[in-house]
């Protein structure tokens, strides 16, 4: 009986990929091969920033599956409670092993506060050292719900405690960088640091273009570009046309960019 050549496709493509099965493939992986392969699983859902559910998706698992027959996937609950606190726990102990090698009167921070698309607010703390081994290293301290009001005092408090947990005394700071928001100046002086500031360098940039173009003609010019390209965002005709033109130029196609204040 002839067979379509649909169904020879359909039936190459199912057997593609099968092989002959050895006993390894029912064998489990020893302890030390399992907790390797489960240390990098975990480290792949923190360092890509997955969420944990992914470990309980079946994709995710016959994917795993896949490239080791062997290993079994642990569940998401493994992940959240042992795993990944387990991981922090290490990543945690080697950078305060690293802090206590430095010299003490050397160490630079970074600090914002700010608010997730979920309108939750957050302060991050970063340090920066250099190493015995003149290598410039830097380490993400905190990055911790602060849900206080704004001011001064309560920045300076969560500092100064986030910088005591990792052993690290407020005086011992050559710089702070932030932005020039008044409460976070504020804080600097709560914490006697406003002669090690440096504020952020990009934002005085972005200041000081803003008020150059605080001039009623570009003022102008620049409403009529925005008028523009909200035409291009709300059209897709006219985005369309767009490529088409870039096209026919030979040119890279390319968007109209948004306008953003920073």
């Amino acid at each position: 009986m002839a067979v379509s050549e649909s169904n020879q496709f359909n039936f190459v493509d199912n057997h593609r990929h099968k092989r002959q099965k050895f006993m390894t493939d029912f064998q489990r992986l020893d302890d030390r091969a399992y907790k390797r392969t489960t240390d990098s699983v975990t480290k792949f859902l923190v360092c890509t920033m997955q969420p944990y559910n992914l470990a309980d998706r079946k994709e995710f698992i016959n994917m795993v599956k896949v490239l080791n027959p062997r290993y079994s996937l642990p569940g998401q609950k493994h992940f959240t409670a042992t795993a990944v606190p387990k991981l922090y726990n290490e990543v945690r102990d080697k950078i305060r092993q690293e802090l206590s090698l430095i010299n003490k009167d050397t160490i630079s921070v970074t600090t914002d506060c700010w608010t997730s698309i979920a309108n939750t607010s957050y302060i991050t703390i970063t340090v920066h050292f250099i190493t015995s081994e003149w290598a410039l290293k830097s380490a993400c301290l905190a990055c911790a719900h602060f849900d206080d009001d704004h001011n001064g005092k309560n920045i300076a408090e969560v500092l100064r405690s986030i910088l005591n947990d990792w052993g690290i005394d407020v005086q011992n700071i050559m710089s702070i960088t932030t932005d020039n928001r008044r409460n976070i100046l504020k804080s600097n002086e709560e914490l006697n640091l406003e002669n090690a500031h440096i504020s952020f360098f990009a934002q005085n940039i972005n200041i000081g273009v803003n008020h150059s173009l605080d001039i009623p003609v570009l003022k102008r010019a620049i409403a009529r570009l925005k008028k523009l390209q909200n035409a291009f965002a709300m059209s897709w005709k006219m985005k369309r046309d767009l490529h088409k033109a870039q096209e026919l130029l030979q040119k890279e196609v390319k968007t109209l960019p948004s306008a953003c204040p920073t």
